[in-house]
């Protein structure tokens, strides 16, 4: 992983790391959340790769975002 496809950001007890995985020529949005105390939880794949990673790291802040309000 590298700065250009990563991001990491703390929420509400919840340590959010976000990748955008390069699928051929497009970015498939990763999500992994971690509770301050439990193992990290991967969030499904919930839609199809990106053209660009700034568009797949921004789906996966959003899709952590909202797992983490609901958890």
């Amino acid at each position: 992983m590298d700065a250009d496809t990563t991001r990491t950001f703390e929420v509400g007890g919840w340590r959010c790391e976000l990748e955008a995985r390069a699928v051929g020529a497009c970015f498939q949005p990763v999500a992994i959340c971690r509770p301050a105390r439990g193992e990290p939880v991967e969030l499904p794949q919930d839609t199809e790769p990106y053209a660009t990673r700034a568009e797949a790291l921004r789906h996966a802040q959003q899709q952590a975002l909202r797992y983490v309000r609901q958890h």
